[in-house]
């Protein structure tokens, strides 16, 4: 198939080619630039003196003939990255190189090699391109021809001046396969100049939606795919980006506008991968990648993720069918655990809960007969100083974990949320734990991870915590009353005010702004005026509307203020603590 004469995109993907000429039989020489990656550090030669320089002047359509000592094996879903920049020689040609680089690996394809960034519609010229080709038999072969730019023009300079343009090979590297782009900036500086291009065949140029103008899609043919775990990284100017595979669709937005974007979305979210994976946004990019990732080894590590991610990870990629665990992307000392069902959620969290929450457990190990017929939570939040003393008193009375328990000590060591001293004693690190289940309905869920995680935030923000106790201590008296007796009404430990703090925190911000009268002024408050010697605390009913409409104003006051805190703050909501939604 010949090269047609104004591609598409420069990166097009040539069918296998005949012999391509050849040089000297007679010259071998080692090259002068690295070969990474072979495990035996097989020798790579030069058949010509240019060739094995590296340096490759485009002045007139050549080969330049490179061979190993011995066939080098190429891993499974290997590739080889081309480390390379083509640049003007008396430095003040800022055009575009009338020549194209095409490589050839022996008994693959052929592949033009990209001199800048316009084959993604970008106008950066990088100061290097990394380009990976990859690869499915060993690499014994390779090939660099040069051919004119123009099919109407391929006769060679009219003399044999010094070239206006020469390619430069800096090495040639075995690596993981990948697709998409990274443009990585070398100093510290936005200069395109000192960008290198990280850049893959197969990845194209899309205007898939007016207010997503800025859009790619990565489409491998089969023969080229990679299977097995796959992660998808994004970055860029956007506030917004989409990714979208045949089945799912993320959608993240960054913290505050103009902020910028950097959305992952791990492996186990991602399975199985559809083709094309699609990516757009309102703004430049500045990577797009599709990257082999294996989830890591369970439970020794989380899985980082959004919450928004973890409330749709698919159940069949959990590491463990007893419950998944994750480490928030954007907040990495807080550890989320999903659990498949309330058992497995008591069996791991239930005894914490009475040991650091409950009216007439605190501070004691209950034992399992006691807590049996007793509900704990259906979702959890502990500190990292509330776990360390949990199992501290476990150690020094010698109290019979469970296994699940024991497990979850484990995790946290490896964590660093809890420490142990020298002599064995268990000691406050950083961090927080929270959970949720399977079990609970998804609107629950969605409520309960938001709740859970502003809890997580409260436990490791100081600055959080100084701004609810503000807020809690100019609370009006008659809605404070009425919480503090709902929490009372929920068996919380209403003495501990650094856990009415909290929990007041929670309620308030676990909903949206706009539900918040309601779910105060009506919800809670009737179950509160349900109760004979607890509706005392109440003020007066509307009987038009069944209501209290002073709690609704004081807990709509504060829903306004808290969400304003956490958006200023993180760009959260009332409501939302995702960055990504999935759909």
């Amino acid at each position: 198939m010949q090269i047609p004469a104004k591609p598409r995109y420069p990166v097009l993907l040539i069918f296998l080619v005949s012999h391509l000429g050849t040089s000297s039989c007679t010259y071998k020489e080692l090259v002068a630039f690295p070969f990474y990656g072979a495990e035996d550090r097989t020798p790579l030669y030069g058949l010509s003196k240019v060739a094995t320089s590296g340096v490759l002047p485009l002045s007139k359509p050549e080969v330049f003939e490179y061979v190993f000592e011995k066939t080098v094996p190429v891993p499974p879903q290997g590739a080889l990255e081309v480390d390379y920049r083509i640049r003007p020689v008396d430095g003040t040609n800022a055009g575009t190189p009338p020549y194209r680089i095409i490589l050839t690996i022996e008994g693959e394809a052929a592949w033009v090699l990209p001199s800048d960034a316009s084959f993604l519609g970008m106008d950066t010229k990088p100061s290097r391109i990394r380009y990976m080709i990859p690869v499915n038999t060993g690499l014994e072969k390779i090939r660099l021809q040069v051919t004119s730019e123009s099919e109407e023009n391929t006769d060679s300079p009219a003399s044999d001046e010094v070239p206006t343009w020469v390619f430069e090979l800096h090495s040639f590297s075995l690596v993981n396969r990948w697709y998409g782009f990274n443009q990585e900036l070398t100093q510290e500086t936005e200069a395109p100049q000192n960008c290198i291009l990280r850049a893959s065949p197969f990845v194209f140029r899309e205007e898939p939606d007016p207010r997503y103008p800025y859009g790619f899609s990565i489409n491998p043919p089969s023969q080229y795919q990679i299977t097995g775990g796959l992660a998808v990284y994004a970055e860029g100017e956007s506030s917004h980006i989409r990714i979208n595979g045949e089945n799912r669709r993320f959608d993240y937005t960054a913290p505050h506008e103009g902020s910028g974007a950097s959305l992952f979305i791990p492996s186990g979210a991602l399975s199985p991968v559809t083709y094309p994976l699609k990516s757009s946004g309102n703004r430049q990019f500045k990577t797009f990648m599709l990257i082999s990732a294996e989830n890591p080894s369970f439970p020794q590590y989380p899985v980082s993720a959004d919450p928004g991610i973890i409330l749709n990870y698919p159940q069949q990629n959990w590491r463990d069918p007893r419950y998944e665990f994750f480490q928030w992307k954007d907040f990495p000392s807080i550890l989320i655990f999903d659990t498949a069902d309330y058992t497995i959620q008591n069996a791991l969290f239930k005894r914490l809960a009475f040991f650091t929450e409950k009216a007439g457990f605190r501070g004691r190990l209950a034992a399992d007969r006691e807590i049996a017929n007793l509900h704990g939570w259906n979702a959890h939040d502990y500190r990292a100083k509330d776990l360390a003393a949990f199992f501290e008193a476990a150690r020094n009375t010698e109290f019979p974990l469970s296994p699940e328990e024991r497990e979850l000590e484990r995790i946290l060591q490896a964590a660093g949320i809890i420490s142990q001293t020298e002599t064995g004693a268990w000691s406050t690190g950083t961090g927080a734990v929270i959970s949720i289940s399977r079990e609970s309905p998804e609107y629950l869920r969605s409520q309960f991870m938001v709740h859970e995680g502003f809890h997580g935030l409260f436990f490791i923000d100081e600055d959080f915590r100084n701004f609810s106790r503000h807020r809690f201590e100019t609370l009006d008296p008659t809605a404070k009353g009425f919480i503090l007796s709902f929490f009372d009404y929920q068996h919380y430990d209403v003495q501990d005010s650094y856990l009415m703090l909290n929990e007041f925190m929670a309620h308030v911000l676990q909903q949206p702004v706009s539900h918040a009268a309601s779910y105060f002024g009506e919800y809670l408050a009737a179950r509160i005026d349900a109760s004979p010697w607890r509706r005392t605390v109440l003020p007066p009913m509307d009987e038009a509307s069944h209501s209290w409409p002073d709690i609704a104003r004081s807990f709509h006051t504060e829903a306004v203020a808290f969400s304003a805190y956490v958006n200023q703050r993180w760009g959260f909501a009332a409501g939302r603590i995702n960055r990504i939604t999935v759909r």
